[in-house]
């Protein structure tokens, strides 16, 4: 993975030569005018196809075409011609890029916020707004499916944030790669974004965090480091390295224990506020089944210890991230 920094909002432009940088202009000015051929510097199929990508990658905005494969016509010692897919006449897609553009008035109050909270708020309203499309609709994997049906697939959601996160002037980009989903354990294509916040680069899943949030939310996948990604993640392509630890969320809300008598204080102090739900990311050796085990033991003790009775106690695992939810019944 490259050190680049997120310094643009088109970052998968800044990653092309100048010919190519040209190429990327090119068909994005024609997606953006739905022209119906592009004409460009003749190129094989495979590099226009990657700039494509990248066009798509950097303006969630062009909702209105499918990714490659795409027609081209390459014609040896004149300009070849891209002829892109679009999904919608051109009536349509104003239409529905004017109804985009009104949705997205309803984060106006929070331009004043730092941008680690606007984050969050972004994260947040996806949790409780959107769900998982299962059946992969229509306009799952775009913008479309987020504010129109309130569901997508996970590029349709780290398209969803971006878009809103560059509304909110907060530098961001979509990774792409695949993933060991948390809930099934199953290993498949998927996308998340990096996000940039005080200097420094973290990974936000959106779409992993709904996953798990059932009830109330999940940060499991909130401002982690490239080592914490990686434990469920693999990154394709060059991105910036996201080496900052200890700014994930749990983390920041001291929700972390290195040890039991970490993990006794935590369930303690949370279980004296009336919490039936705690989460925490536990971090030491042994085997995950085993650690589960003993933050379950540990807080029946302490339960009995705070409110005198003992209770039923059902807990959940994240094992690759090593984050347990705790609720009492």
């Amino acid at each position: 993975m490259s050190n680049n920094s997120l310094g643009d909002r088109r970052y998968y432009r800044t990653r092309l030569t100048p010919l190519q940088k040209s190429i990327y202009k090119t068909i994005l000015a024609g997606l953006k005018s739905h022209t119906v051929r592009t004409k460009v510097p003749a190129q094989p199929i495979n590099e226009i196809s990657r700039i494509f990508t990248f066009v798509l990658l950097d303006n969630p905005l062009i909702f209105f075409t499918a990714a490659p494969p795409f027609n081209y016509i390459s014609m040896p010692g004149r300009k070849s011609e891209v002829l892109p897919n679009y999904k919608f006449v051109k009536q349509i897609a104003k239409q529905y890029s004017d109804e985009v553009n009104l949705y997205l008035q309803r984060f106006d109050s929070f331009k004043v916020k730092p941008d680690v909270e606007k984050v969050q708020i972004v994260h947040d309203y996806c949790l409780e707004h959107f769900s998982y499309d299962h059946g992969a609709g229509e306009h799952a994997h775009s913008i479309l499916g987020p504010i129109l049906h309130r569901t997508a697939v996970c590029e349709g959601i780290a398209k969803f944030l971006k878009l809103a996160l560059d509304y909110l002037d907060v530098k961001n980009l979509i990774v792409t790669g695949k993933a060991k989903d948390p809930a099934g354990g199953k290993s498949e294509n998927h996308a998340w974004n990096i996000v940039k916040l005080d200097g420094k680069t973290y990974h936000v899943d959106v779409t992993f965090d709904m996953t798990l949030s059932v009830g109330e939310k999940r940060y499991d996948y909130f401002c982690l480091c490239d080592e914490d990604i990686k434990k469920d993640h693999i990154i394709t392509g060059n991105v910036p390295t996201c080496t900052t630890k200890g700014e994930d969320y749990y983390s920041k809300n001291f929700l972390v224990a290195r040890s039991p008598m970490e993990l006794k204080d935590i369930i303690g102090k949370n279980l004296r506020q009336n919490k039936q739900r705690i989460v925490i990311k536990a971090i030491g050796k042994g085997e995950p089944e085993s650690l589960q085990n003993k933050i379950v033991q540990i807080a029946v003790n302490q339960h009995i210890n705070v409110h005198n009775r003992s209770v039923a106690i059902e807990c959940n695992a994240n094992i690759e991230q090593m984050v347990f939810e705790v609720n009492f019944k």
